[in-house]
């Protein structure tokens, strides 16, 4: 009987302390990252490959979804030294701000870490491009500066993994992603009788995310 106790206590002792390890399966989530997007097709033909970063709040729902928001800030520098026309210099610059909100599935296994997980994200990306031109062949001066607005709606999926650090509260979070706007205002007006076009009509951004998740 005394031999059965002990057994049972040390059993009991061994749960409560795989318990206190495992994190909890719901609660709130704050990430912070460092990213690399990589532009493809015409954008990719304009614009070098884009840095910044991302921010997201996640509340996990239970111990294989989560729900939540994510934005950042990314700049992009121009590719091309010319313009279609030998004369003229052309340059561009643009920022990017996604708007997204976030469903992740989290596929559980018998450890706590590394934890893979899968998602969606959709919203808006916010666009912030400058166009700058010189071009004087010395009969006309057409140089040319503009600041341009783009909102468009869009999404993307992403994959990673979260590697537990010190604590159960501390994560490190290595992700994929690909974010796509199907459609982006290409035209602009450059006086009342002429309109340019910023070189492209859509969005589709491979990249990668490293950085830190805390878990409240």
């Amino acid at each position: 009987m005394k031999t059965r106790t002990t057994l049972l206590l040390i059993l009991l002792a061994t749960a409560a302390a795989i318990a206190q390890r495992r994190p909890a399966d719901n609660g709130l989530s704050l990430g912070a990252n460092a990213s690399y997007l990589h532009p493809t097709g015409d954008m990719g033909k304009i614009l070098k490959h884009g840095l910044g970063g991302n921010f997201d709040l996640k509340y996990r729902v239970n111990r294989v979804i989560g729900v939540g928001f994510e934005t950042g800030y990314h700049t992009f520098k121009s590719t091309i030294g010319n313009a279609a026309y030998a004369s003229a210099d052309q340059s561009y610059k643009a920022r990017l701000i996604p708007l997204l909100l976030q469903a992740t599935f989290y596929i559980p296994s018998w450890r706590t870490t590394p934890l893979p997980y899968l998602g969606l994200h959709f919203g808006a990306y916010a666009h912030h491009i400058r166009i700058a031109q010189d071009r004087n062949d010395g009969y006309y001066d057409t140089s040319l500066s503009k600041s341009l607005f783009r909102f468009s709606p869009g999404g993307g999926i992403h994959a990673g993994v979260l590697f537990q650090l010190a604590s159960d509260r501390c994560w490190l979070d290595l992700r994929l992603r690909a974010d796509y706007a199907p459609k982006i205002r290409s035209q602009y007006d450059i006086d009342d009788y002429t309109t340019g076009n910023i070189g492209f009509d859509r969005m589709l951004l491979p990249g990668i995310n490293i950085g830190l998740l805390y878990r409240f």
